[in-house]
């Protein structure tokens, strides 16, 4: 079977998930994605640090404010022109590309909490195991493992991964990561995320393996597959 059949069967044995997946794929700032996954019934929008606005980035400080860590009009639908969904900034990594948001506090911007939570509560994926770390040296003599990102159009794609340690490398199809697709999950044929699109496809493709990159605290709050 060539390369190009396998990836058109793992397409058509996925596509179920891969369609419930979509619906959790979100925009995120002026040109990027992010997707939202579960936590018993919280919601998460997982994004690549460098798709937030950094200039709206609080200084480090233990005593900043709820207001400073809030996002204004930073999450909506995938191809909306507006975005109108505040989000709580949770989790900021640049080292590795993660950022996270949750909803808003429910005290202080009720309104804005409910709103994130009604988007966000119409769709959200679980966390997967990433592949396990494989030395580069290997890598002809592996098969890696078949994964799918979402295309500019919306249009699912095949492709092979390798964990590299931390980091995950898209191999066969990695023609096919544009710009605008950063904070895309990498989704395996289960339908859950392991890991987001953080490079282009270039040799130097590396994007942050979730289980690998998320902070603790957040690992053990998200729902697993």
């Amino acid at each position: 079977m060539t390369d190009q059949a396998k990836r058109r069967q793992a397409l058509t044995v996925a596509k179920d998930k891969l369609q419930a997946a979509k619906r959790a794929i979100v925009r995120v700032g002026a040109g990027g994605r992010g997707f939202i996954v579960g936590a018993g019934e919280d919601r998460f929008v997982i994004t690549a640090a460098h798709c937030l606005p950094l200039e709206r980035l609080p200084t480090p400080h233990l005593a900043n404010s709820i207001n400073e860590y809030t996002f204004e009009d930073i999450i909506g639908p995938l191809h909306a022109k507006k975005l109108t969904i505040w989000g709580e900034l949770c989790m900021f990594n640049l080292t590795d590309d993660v950022a996270a948001f949750a909803a808003p506090d429910d005290q202080e911007l009720y309104d804005q909490c409910a709103r994130y939570e009604e988007f966000t509560g119409a769709a959200a994926m679980a966390l997967g195991k990433s592949p396990d770390v494989l030395a580069p040296h290997l890598w002809e003599d592996h098969p890696g493992t078949t994964a799918f990102t979402l295309s500019l159009k919306g249009e699912w794609q095949c492709c092979t991964v390798y964990n590299n340690g931390r980091l995950l490398v898209i191999t066969e199809g990695a023609d096919a990561i544009k710009g605008g697709m950063s904070g895309s999950p990498i989704i395996d044929i289960n339908g859950a995320a392991i890991g987001l699109v953080s490079t282009g496809s270039d040799s130097h493709n590396k994007n942050p393996s979730l289980m690998d990159c998320l902070l603790p605290w957040l690992l053990r709050k998200l729902d697993w597959q």
